[in-house]
């Protein structure tokens, strides 16, 4: 799906995520850029794990946020077994170059919920060249 140099990568307790972002449109409705991100788990821990949910929040250049809250993914609720992989894409939209953060909320076999974070992601509008977040 992309390439392993422009990956950005959090680890927590076994749980690998992966993310990628991409600009899709220079300019859609509103007079927003688009940009494609993109979510590997990987499971490299020894229990089954369920991914229940995720959130996300868009800080763009001048400090104004966004953040979005979800049971599932887009309604799936996906179960890893050890050395299990789920990938996700979604998009978000922002009126200037912006980070993206946020957590995937996921159980345990225990049912302990904990929130594991999520790689940050700089969303670079071509009309602003400069990173925003390294």
């Amino acid at each position: 799906m992309f390439c392993d140099d422009d990956l950005a990568i959090e680890q927590n307790n076994g749980i690998v995520i992966s993310a990628y972002n991409e600009l899709l449109n220079e300019r859609v409705a509103g007079d927003e850029f688009c940009w494609g991100y993109y979510l590997r788990i990987e499971n490299n821990s020894s229990e089954k794990i369920s991914l229940l949910g995720r959130k996300i929040s868009v800080t763009d250049a001048k400090g104004c946020s966004v953040s979005v809250a979800s049971e599932g993914f887009r309604g799936e609720l996906p179960v890893l077994e050890p050395g299990e992989v789920f990938e996700f894409e979604d998009y978000a939209t922002s009126k200037t170059s912006a980070v993206l953060c946020g957590s995937c909320k996921v159980a345990g076999e225990n049912h302990k919920i904990r929130d594991v974070r999520l790689p940050v992601l700089s969303l670079i509008a071509n009309d602003n060249k400069r990173r925003i977040y390294n």
